[in-house]
């Protein structure tokens, strides 16, 4: 008795065309041979090989039947059909010997007690795994192609759609989509203007609109539903949820994969047929935030979740990395994406509370010298409101931290070289591209410690080249601070800073402080009544010189 083992890497179309095609040939090789047909397993649109991310589960279940001796033989219709990996080969041979089984594949019947057919089974493996690291190969350098060309890949980012060839199919770009590009822009524009992620959450979740590839199915949803289905109770709570056609839905789908139909296939069938999801999703301040930070729709090329770089010339004629063009229009504009990083940088989802609702200069943004913890404010204590670290290792009058601060802060913005101080007077290149090389630079350091450690290169030669990465290094890692500046900052500087500085709202206020200063609060000993500790008080003022090594940029912008 005999099983048919059908596998297509790519097929998605989903229409089967190849697994068909090898449906016939294995119906006729077991007419050949007068093998009685003992099932049929399928993974179509499947890889087999080392790089596969998927399990295969059709084959996982046509190994433990020849496993259980309910069938002898394994048909395939190349070796390559069952794996494109040595350890997987490895496996089904172990199987057959120990069971007396068979492998077919090419016409032959192949015995793995057989030394010739073991030989002769292993070579083809080998083959087959070395086309498969042949084929990735060329996979990665022309993914990589797409990335450095600013072509786009992957899952339609939210605010566009693609245009395809209706002759070959091939797609002929991307383009805006604008009835999402509208919702981005509202969702920029409400975070510029300090609205909280929550508070744009509800505000689209009660006008009704759509989540980012809201209610398509994927694997994942697909597997989620089956195993829901496992207990009873909670099965029933989210058919009740759900409308009758949906309910009805749900089961179904839950007794294909029950029958062993992939939930990747199911997934791509209904998406096909424009079956949408049973559950709808909703708007949370995750993808709000995801949507106003979205690099595609700022035209940047991402690959590998990072901002693409290549290798240019600078104004001073210095090699740098800058962002690749990406080849689609960009919803968002550059300075607004880098306002946005600047204002969630470090703070994740508690930049949310940062709008309306925040009334006081330092809270969050100041920190206890102890625990690290963010101070709060407090109303009512022995000496009227104060800041406090929330496992009460600091507390200050609020008053008297608010004022000293501030003119900590105040003189920094008045000095008469604030410009060159913050670094606003010399042109910032995009953040993520400066942080990359950065970055790159850093991994070309530890290559030199590894030759010179290896004894490749001199101790003096590397201490030479040590030096000149290292101030490359910094120069890179200066222009992704200056470029994470908040645009405000700019407007605030200069003898009346704090004049200035007053005419804003709290909220600008505070991107101001929190762009040039770190507060720490340490503990004190010492019981001071009206007056303020300040030796236990570290402003953190994160710029306190001018660069020196921007001199000669300094003088050609002026």
């Amino acid at each position: 008795m005999g099983i048919k083992y059908l596998r297509a890497s790519q097929d998605a179309s989903g229409r089967s065309i190849s697994v068909a095609s090898q449906r016939d040939e294995g119906d006729e090789f077991f007419d050949e041979f007068d093998i009685v047909d003992a099932g049929e397993f399928c993974d179509n649109n499947q890889s087999a090989s080392m790089y596969a991310t998927e399990v295969r589960e059709d084959y996982e279940r046509a190994l433990e039947v020849l496993r259980s001796g309910r069938a002898n033989l394994l048909w395939t219709f190349d070796p390559s059909r069952a794996q494109r990996d040595l350890e997987v080969y490895v496996r089904l041979r172990r199987i057959c010997i120990e069971m007396g089984a068979f492998w077919a594949y090419g016409g032959r019947i192949y015995d793995m007690t057989d030394p010739a057919d073991r030989k002769a089974t292993a070579r083809d493996a080998l083959d087959a795994e070395g086309a498969s690291d042949t084929l990735s190969g060329h996979v990665r350098r022309g993914v990589r192609k797409r990335a450095r060309d600013g072509k786009h890949a992957g899952p339609v980012p939210y605010g566009y759609s693609r245009r395809f060839d209706p002759t070959t199919g091939e797609s002929l770009g991307q383009v805006i989509d604008w009835s999402q590009a509208k919702v981005v822009r509202r969702i920029v524009g409400w975070c510029l203007d300090g609205k909280a992620l929550s508070w744009i959450a509800r505000q689209l979740n009660e006008a009704g609109v759509p989540c980012a590839r809201d209610r398509r199915w994927d694997v994942r949803l697909v597997r989620a539903l089956a195993a829901e289905r496992q207990h009873e109770h909670e099965w029933q709570r989210l058919l009740a949820r759900l409308t009758p056609e949906d309910a009805a839905a749900a089961q179904a789908l839950v007794l294909r994969v029950a029958d062993g139909e992939s939930p990747k296939e199911l997934a791509r069938e209904l998406n096909r047929d424009g079956v949408p999801y049973i559950v709808a999703s909703s708007w949370d301040e995750t993808k709000v935030r995801n949507i106003a930070l979205s690099k595609p729709a700022a035209g940047i090329r991402v690959h590998q979740r990072k901002p693409v770089v290549v290798k240019t010339t600078d104004e001073s004629g210095e090699t740098v990395l800058a962002p690749v063009k990406a080849q689609w229009p960009a919803i968002i504009k550059a300075d607004e994406r880098t306002e946005l990083v600047a204002r969630f940088a470090g703070q994740g989802q508690k930049a949310t509370r940062d709008g309306s609702r925040a009334k006081h200069f330092w809270s969050g943004i100041a920190r206890c010298g102890v625990c690290e913890a963010g101070v709060g404010p407090r109303e009512k204590t022995d000496i009227g409101p104060i800041y406090r670290c929330p496992a009460g290792h600091v507390r200050r009058s609020r008053v008297l931290l608010d004022a000293w601060l501030l003119d900590q802060a105040m003189t920094q913005l008045e000095r008469s070289d604030a410009a060159k101080l913050f670094r606003l007077d010399v042109q910032v290149g995009n953040s993520a591209a400066s942080a990359e090389e950065a970055r790159v630079l850093r991994a070309e350091l530890e290559g030199w410690k590894a030759d010179a450690i290896a004894g490749r290169v001199s101790r003096s030669s590397f201490i030479d080249i040590e030096a000149g990465l290292l101030e490359r290094i910094a120069k890179a890692e200066r222009a992704a601070e200056r470029a994470a500046l908040p645009p405000v900052l700019a407007t605030v500087i200069g003898p009346d800073a704090r004049k200035a500085f007053a005419a804003l709202d709290r909220t600008a206020q505070r991107e101001v402080l929190r762009a040039i200063m770190r507060p720490r609060i340490h503990r004190s000993t010492r019981r001071l009544k009206g007056r303020l500790d300040t030796d236990t008080i570290d402003p953190g003022l994160l710029f306190t010189e001018p660069d020196p090594v921007d001199d000669g940029q300094l003088a050609q912008a002026a």
